[in-house]
């Protein structure tokens, strides 16, 4: 079996190829931005011809609301026009695409999780650029996974920090924060999910949707409160509205998923107390 991965260097790449050492009977790709670009069809229909994958996970991507819409040109291209160009090569080669996704997809509204049975409604560039990956991916690679994930932590090998990342570099120098108290979310430890990613795609489970998160629902401001005790900080931490942080388009505030395919993952506060120990 052959796997490239195309986005290695985030947080579930980064941790994906953490998994992939120890399977030595499994030849895994990792190309870099600059070996495969991914929207120009004719030198990516020639990398994959040469490595000939049995299974390619797409996760790279241009992530955030903000930055999404001041550069919506370049994240359509990335998130949606290369997808496309993905989907048709691995159907015209009976390859299996599994695209990753985001729980941003939805409008956030439910009170409860979305699962895979809940209909997408995006309100801003980033969520549709990702929805309409979906589409392509759906429609036209008959051997495909689209993988929904929540916000994640985890080590990566990029030099951009994520949500967590920033609090906990905040939290360990004991500075002040503000923390949205109104948005929900069911973050996940990236291990976690590569893990499970890998074993639907070793156990070849049905084609199709599968959420993929650390089971459970919270605000952010519980969240990083229960961080804050993990980490001993001695940060003061204040509730406010999402709104209070600028945002250039709308922005979902219940996003938390679960899956109804799947069996559910450990609680995101068992996630989080073993990421703490590891970093």
């Amino acid at each position: 079996m052959k796997i490239l991965l195309i986005g290695s260097r985030g947080c579930f790449g980064s941790e994906f190829k953490k998994i992939s050492e120890k399977y030595n009977k499994i030849k895994f790709f990792f190309p870099t931005s600059k070996e495969l670009n991914l929207c120009h069809y004719e030198k990516l229909k020639k990398y994959i011809s040469k490595k000939k994958p049995n299974i390619i996970i797409n996760a790279a991507s241009i992530v955030g609301i903000n930055q999404c819409e001041d550069e919506y040109s370049k994240a359509f291209k990335l998130n949606s026009a290369s997808v496309l160009n993905l989907a048709k090569i691995c159907e015209i080669n009976k390859i299996i695409l599994a695209q990753t996704s985001t729980h941003a997809v939805f409008e956030g509204k439910k009170k409860t999780q979305y699962n895979e049975n809940d209909l997408p409604k995006s309100n801003n560039v980033y969520s549709a650029s990702k929805l309409i990956a979906e589409h392509f991916v759906q429609t036209i690679c008959t051997k495909h996974y689209v993988f929904r994930f929540p916000t994640m932590y985890g080590e990566r090998r990029n030099n951009l920090l994520g949500f967590v990342d920033k609090v906990i570099i905040n939290l360990k120098k004991d500075k002040p924060l503000f923390i949205a108290k109104d948005k929900l979310d069911s973050p996940s430890y990236a291990k976690d999910v590569a893990n499970e990613v890998f074993d639907i795609l070793l156990k070849k489970k049905k084609f199709g949707i599968y959420h993929i998160s650390n089971s459970g629902m919270i605000d952010y401001y519980n969240f990083i409160k229960f961080l804050k005790s993990l980490l001993n900080s001695k940060s003061k931490i204040k509730p406010v509205k999402d709104s209070y942080f600028f945002s250039t388009a709308k922005k979902p505030l219940r996003n938390a998923i679960t899956s109804n395919k799947l069996k559910k993952l450990r609680h995101w506060k068992i996630a989080l107390k073993d990421y703490v120990k590891h970093i």
